[in-house]
């Protein structure tokens, strides 16, 4: 599956996971059919609670919803966990290449992500952030890489979203 193709499969399934979350086989048909035209590839899909696995050209995937309101367990140590505002969703994915974790916040500050640059800093992270301004108020970007570790940070209108892909 080339890159592109992940990243429409990507966005499909965050549109669709939820509709899953009952495991009822309407929705698995439905999401493969809306996959494979997207893609244009043979995709089987299984769903299982908030358990949801892609087999694609013999690569498979899998994506997880995790509990509300709580920082996930299984994200690399390495990664300083981010406790500023309220957790709202939480989304993981394992691909041959890599796995990923994806974190939504609300009630954020800009101010609290730029807190979170030094302390990536002090877990061995190279680090880079970017601010700006705007009428709807101030925005940024922090990211940091370490090894096979990325992590990112957005912010803005008081909301976050913290990803973390660790390579393979």
């Amino acid at each position: 599956m080339n890159l592109r193709s992940a990243g429409r499969l990507l966005t499909v399934v965050g549109f669709l996971l939820p509709l899953l979350s009952c495991g009822k086989s309407p929705e698995e048909k439905l999401m493969e059919k809306v996959i494979e035209h997207s893609t244009g590839q043979k995709v089987d899909i299984d769903a299982d609670g908030n358990k949801l696995t892609i087999e694609s050209d013999g690569q498979k995937m899998e994506f997880q919803q995790q509990q509300k309101g709580v920082w996930p367990a299984d994200i690399p140590s390495d990664v300083p966990e981010f406790s500023r505002g309220k957790i709202v969703a939480v989304t993981r994915a394992s691909i041959p290449e890599n796995e990923s974790w994806s974190v939504v916040y609300e009630d954020v500050k800009t101010s609290d992500i730029k807190e979170y640059e030094p302390r990536l800093k002090e877990r061995g992270f190279t680090t880079s952030a970017t601010f700006f301004s705007s009428d709807e108020g101030e925005h940024g970007t922090v990211s940091g890489q370490k090894g096979k570790l990325n992590v990112a940070v957005m912010a803005g209108s008081g909301k976050a979203s913290l990803s973390v892909v660790s390579e393979k």
